[in-house]
């Protein structure tokens, strides 16, 4: 969620400890599987073949910042462990079929949210299929990484700023809903009526111990402050939520309010002197945090700034829980239930000179095949292309064109039917530029998580390989596996069922039809798509970025029959269509022994033998990030955000000396911790004793103030990192100098609530 700017701080002292305790060693990780063990509502019994299309958007508490196993653009910080992906696999398993598009982004702001300022944002790249939107937004609009390390991280926190950061935050908090409202508005105009809202308030940022910061003469109880200002912010959601839902009957929005409550006993502990055994919330240089076998948390030592102040595996799951108790499977007043999902259909049409006759009886009638795609799926989209040949063959030909892109209005896939122009070709119509006009179709901009098929409709086959591209039926059929994949079928009007051709219409799960006169075209045309809309529904819920040898863990959960139910899973790891492995689950864990990028598929069958095919991208690298090794400023380590505190060109995961500061700005203390009771200059933090990385002695030993009684006491002893990867000496030194002592920071790349 918080990111604080680059220090120049350097500490010669901090560089010589580094190479004196490079020998220490701490407990390693003990990992505990986390999951979600809810008692399915009793509406769970009943399964149903209508997808629930889930966008999760919004800043870096949705994103999935410090959960790990990410995805997507680095500085998104998409994480398959986030409290969306959980909620989506507990529906999965109640019976309800639930895609998830994760497009939110570390370091958002509500404008980010917004179609604004002409700017393609959240808003404009979710589906207008989607009907459940999922969300955490504001936190970054009132600057929370600001107040984290002007509270907070040791060396940039005091109070007279803590405060001013936290006054300032409050006076935000109307614009943030004013700005949440009108997201909640242009979801409503973008989506059918029958759409949700969930938005996942925000827990508080420190436990109730007593933390006041002095300096200069000035007190400031940063804890209780920062902690009032989340409560602020949940009754703000709370109020807008309520609004809302009395003025807008269409789209209803469920505020999860719980989450305070939730995490209250929780939350990180705001002394640099202890850490809460009990954080569903990643304190500082720790990531991934979860319960072990004694009920205490265990994390991942971390020095990517942008992974702390984020809930931890637990904290994900608890928000998860949050949600499937109070909103549980979403119900939705849809005309269209019963129906056999969505499609994108592309006409590629041969417009040569013999093909005049059949494509007019296709226009003839093309509105009663819309009419009945209408009818079989709940959304459809029609595209139009066309193709010719080789213009070295005649003047008029050209490899392949869009004459109409998607869209769901009739008129306009009439007025592209009636634009096209009957000429070129070749002597004796012996071939045409097929692969030119599949791959043409192929290219477009399909819509997520829909069947896709390209009806080719021609009477002569195509060159292979084609002239001036290079196609060959299995360099057409590769790129059309790799689009989640497209299904080609086959009109041929007259001689298009070459081998070749056959050979890609098979290996994209189409078929071919031959129609012996025009009259024919329309008839064959509406039994294509019907075919694609029989087949189940495949889907991989990637994409998958890993390290070499690592397992990855696959989930196609929401694959689904819409007849009978699904008997086999069939899985192709390495995207050459060959299938590897067959299981009956729909989730499967697989290593992957070398390196790899491209795509995996999976073929579902369901009980009447018809099959559909899914694909999505998968990296598996020597290191585990997706940072091209000779672009990674740690290529050796996993640091999938590439941070580099002191801005050294040396990744922090891999800097011997990577310039967090050790001690605080001077004049600041905290009272009760290190503040001289005469009113002097306050205590240094001691120096740790590298014999045995345990935590030193305060200067001045405060009373232990104890937690909430909602939670265990926050005075317990420091717990150990995992002493695993390269360097860690240098890790558990300075974990003992930042974690023990409090050394912090955050580092602001962007804007950050992320």
């Amino acid at each position: 969620m918080y990111r604080i700017k680059s220090s120049s701080i350097s500490n010669s002292f901090f560089s010589t400890l580094l190479r004196l305790c490079s020998i220490i060693t701490l407990l390693s990780l003990i990992s505990i599987a986390t999951s979600l063990p809810l008692s399915p509502p009793a509406s769970a019994e009943v399964k149903t073949n209508n997808l629930i299309r889930a966008t999760l958007l919004g800043d870096s508490y949705s994103a999935g910042n410090g959960a790990g196993d990410y995805y997507g653009p680095k500085e998104s910080y998409r994480s398959h462990n986030n409290w969306a992906h959980k909620y989506t696999r507990w529906l999965n398993d109640q019976g309800a079929p639930t895609t998830l598009e994760n497009l939110a982004y570390s370091g958002s702001v509500t404008s980010d949210v917004l179609h604004a300022d002409g700017k393609t944002n959240q808003i404009d790249k979710m589906s207008a299929d989607t009907n459940l939107v999922m969300f955490t937004i504001g936190g970054n609009d009132v600057n929370f990484s600001d107040i984290v390390q002007q509270c907070f991280a040791l060396g940039m926190r005091d109070a007279k700023t803590c405060k001013e950061k936290v006054t300032n935050a409050n006076t935000q908090l109307e614009n943030v809903k004013t700005n949440t409202l009108t997201i909640l508005q242009q979801i409503d105009d973008k989506l059918t009526n029958d759409a949700q809202v969930i938005i996942v308030g925000y827990p508080r940022l420190a436990s109730n111990r007593e933390y006041i910061l002095k300096d200069d003469g000035v007190e400031y109880n940063a804890g209780a402050g920062v902690r009032s200002l989340s409560d602020s912010s949940m009754q703000i959601q709370s109020t807008l939520v309520q609004e809302w839902n009395n003025s807008h009957p269409n789209l209803k929005v469920t505020y999860i309010d719980g989450v305070i409550d939730t995490f209250d006993g929780h939350e990180p502990d705001p002394s640099t002197k202890d850490r809460n055994p009990h954080r569903w919330i990643n304190e500082f240089f720790e990531t991934e945090g979860q319960t072990d076998e004694n009920g205490n948390i265990q994390s991942k030592s971390s020095w990517d700034t942008n992974e702390f102040y984020h809930p931890n595996l637990v904290g994900h799951d608890e928000i998860a829980k949050l949600i499937a108790k109070k909103v549980g499977i979403p119900s939705f007043d849809n005309p269209m239930l019963g129906v056999k999902g969505d499609i994108d259909i592309v006409f590629a049409i041969d417009s040569t000179g013999s093909m005049k006759n059949n494509v007019g009886a296709l226009r003839a009638r093309v509105s009663t095949i819309i009419k009945q795609t209408q009818q079989g799926a709940s959304s459809y989209r029609f595209a139009l292309v066309d193709y010719k040949d080789h213009p070295d063959f005649n003047a008029n030909n050209y490899l392949a064109r869009t004459d109409v892109d998607f869209t769901s209005d009739g008129p306009t896939l009439e007025k592209g039917l009636d634009s096209l122009t009957y000429e070129g070709g070749n002597f004796g119509n012996t071939n045409a530029s097929v692969y030119s006009g599949v791959m043409q179709a192929v290219n477009m901009k399909w819509r997520n998580g829909v069947k896709k098929i390209v009806v080719v409709i021609g009477d002569a086959p195509p060159r292979d390989p084609e002239p001036g591209t290079g196609y060959t039926a299995a360099s057409v059929a590769k790129a059309a596996y790799e689009v989640d994949p497209v299904s080609v079928y086959g009109i041929d009007t007259g001689h298009l069922s070459s081998t070749e051709f056959r050979t890609l219409v098979t290996s994209s799960s189409g078929t071919t039809a031959n129609a012996s006169s025009p009259d024919q075209v329309s008839d064959l045309v509406n039994n294509a798509i019907n075919s694609e809309l029989n087949k189940p529904f495949a889907w991989i819920q990637g994409p998958y970025v890993a390290k070499v040898g690592d397992s990855v863990d696959i989930d196609a959960a929401a694959s689904h029959a819409v007849s009978g139910s699904l008997t086999s899973y069939d899985w192709d790891f390495n995207g050459d269509g060959v299938y590897d492995e067959t299981t009956n689950s729909p989730r499967i864990t697989h290593t992957f022994t070398e390196e790899f990028s491209g795509v995996i598929g999976l073929r579902v069958t369901q009980s009447d033998g018809q099959a559909a095919v899914a694909t999505t991208q998968v990296d598996i690298t020597d290191d585990g990030d997706s940072t091209p090794r000779d672009q990674d400023n740690c290529p050796d380590v996993y640091n999938w955000g590439q941070s580099d505190f002191d801005n050294d060109g040396v990744g922090d995961e891999c800097d011997p000396d990577p310039g967090f500061p050790t001690e605080d700005k001077p004049g600041v203390c905290v009272v009760g911790e290190n503040c001289p009771p005469d009113g002097g200059t306050p205590s240094v933090q001691p120096t740790p004793d590298p014999s045995n990385g345990s935590a030193p002695t305060p200067a001045v030993v405060p009373e232990p103030t104890k937690a909430p009684t909602a939670a265990p006491t926050t005075t317990a002893s420091r717990r150990s990192l995992s002493n695993t990867g390269p360097r860690t000496g240098r890790l558990t030194t300075l974990a003992v100098i930042g974690m023990l002592t409090g050394a912090a920071v955050l580092h602001y790349r962007r804007r950050t609530i992320s």
